[in-house]
């Protein structure tokens, strides 16, 4: 048996200094975080449930998050 872990990529297609992310993962994941010129960034990831977080910046802007 080979277990596989989720993963989900979120898109913000809209820039917004709060991202809300629904994933459904069913456990806390590692983030990382893109924005539109796929340069990495940070933000404050904040775990609201286990198929739930929200990442704040300092800044509105769009990007992808890789949840893992």
């Amino acid at each position: 048996f080979v277990a596989t872990d989720a993963s989900y990529e979120h898109i913000q297609a809209i820039a917004a200094d709060t991202w809300t992310v629904n994933h459904n993962l069913n456990k806390y994941p590692s983030v990382t975080i893109v924005d539109s010129a796929n340069d990495e960034v940070e933000g404050n990831v904040n775990h609201v449930s286990k198929t739930q977080l929200t990442i704040s910046f300092s800044a509105a802007f769009s990007g992808k998050a890789f949840l893992n």
